[in-house]
């Protein structure tokens, strides 16, 4: 192997490392980072980093526009570019303050991978976003089957996304100790919860009613009277695999432990929204529908700030900016109705306390 190709090694193996223990970034971003730069190395083919100059650069930028998704054809998406662009741009950012290093890297050089403005600026927009309605969540929980114990689970963990907020990362990592049926709400300790950043939280239930409601409190009876589990076992235990009737692996009901990542529990989801006959939502959508739900409930200042904490934000805005776009058609029926009502009044300019 070429001395150059080592040292390529070397250096990027230093850069993961200190993007975990020097910033403090998360396995999944780490990864990331990794798979970025792996697609720099498969594109440089054994070239040493330290001779990076602005039109190897803008070689590699014309490189990722004509790549294509492996998984769909489609060429890659300007996020997906833009992110690659940033996690290498990071990787040389870093060398240029390293032994060995600095004397043959340039910042101006390094400033050639900087993603265009008009793709950056569409990937930091706030576009509404399709998401289920109150209407059509409560609708799809009636319907979903209930016979078997991981239809039952499936059904109780949707209930459960929509009354808490939760991201589907942090809700496999729950334990039953973490719920509190009797006061309606959820703690979320960052120390052994997934949640964004660690943070530890508590959310009380959203007002979704009292069916979704039992739903979760029926399946937290069975999970302890029916199969036996404590407070340090998973609220939503993975499926149990085994040799079934027909000799052929299959499920045969719950097991004490908890997925090992969220992709089964997005799966679940979607496929109940298709099942359903409803568009196949992602459970990123939840909070979006639960931004919506504060339109019916919130009138108070008071009021968005405490359905914002509930949220786990600490800044109300967080919310707004996030998850409060007002859909293209709700907009133009406001607006029409501000040209028709014309300016308030000024008694109606104060806003309740």
């Amino acid at each position: 192997m070429p001395k150059h190709t080592l040292d390529n090694l070397r250096i990027k193996r230093k850069h993961l490392v200190w993007l975990k223990d020097a910033k403090g970034l998360s396995q999944s971003s780490i990864d990331k980072a990794a798979a970025s730069i792996a697609i720099y190395d498969k594109w440089l083919k054994g070239k040493d980093y330290r001779a990076f100059h602005s039109e190897r650069a803008r070689a590699f930028k014309r490189h990722l526009q004509g790549l294509r998704n492996d998984r769909t054809g489609a060429p890659l998406s300007a996020a997906t570019i833009n992110g690659v662009l940033r996690d290498v741009m990071k990787l040389f950012d870093w060398m240029a303050d390293q032994p060995g290093y600095k004397s043959r890297i340039s910042r101006s050089d390094i400033a050639y991978l900087t993603p265009d403005r008009k793709s950056e600026q569409a990937r930091r927009s706030t576009l509404w976003k399709p998401h289920p309605s109150p209407e059509q969540v409560n609708h799809l929980l009636s319907i979903m089957p209930a016979e078997t114990v991981i239809q039952r689970r499936d059904r109780a963990l949707i209930a459960f996304l929509f009354l808490t907020g939760s991201r589907e990362g942090a809700a496999i990592t729950l334990r039953l100790g973490h719920v509190d049926p009797a006061h309606k709400c959820v703690q979320f300790d960052g120390r052994s919860v997934d949640t964004k950043f660690g943070k530890s939280f508590t959310t009380s239930f959203f007002p979704f009613g009292d069916d979704v409601e039992r739903i979760l409190r029926d399946w937290i009876t069975e999970l302890c009277q029916d199969h036996l589990f404590s407070d340090t076992d998973p609220l939503f235990p993975k499926t149990r695999v085994a040799v079934g009737p027909s000799r052929r692996f299959e499920a045969v009901g719950i097991a004490r432990e908890p997925w090992a990542g969220p992709s089964s529990a997005a799966r679940i989801f979607k496929q109940a929204f298709v099942n359903a006959g409803l568009p196949p939502f992602s459970p990123h959508r939840v909070r979006d529908t639960i931004a919506e739900l504060a339109k019916l409930h919130c009138r108070t200042p008071e009021d968005y700030k405490a359905w914002s904490q509930n949220m786990g934000h600490d800044d109300v805005m967080t919310t707004f900016s996030s998850y409060g776009s007002v859909s293209p058609g709700r907009q133009v029926e406001l607006m029409a109705r501000f040209r028709h009502q014309g300016p308030m009044l000024e008694d109606d300019q104060v806003i309740e306390q």
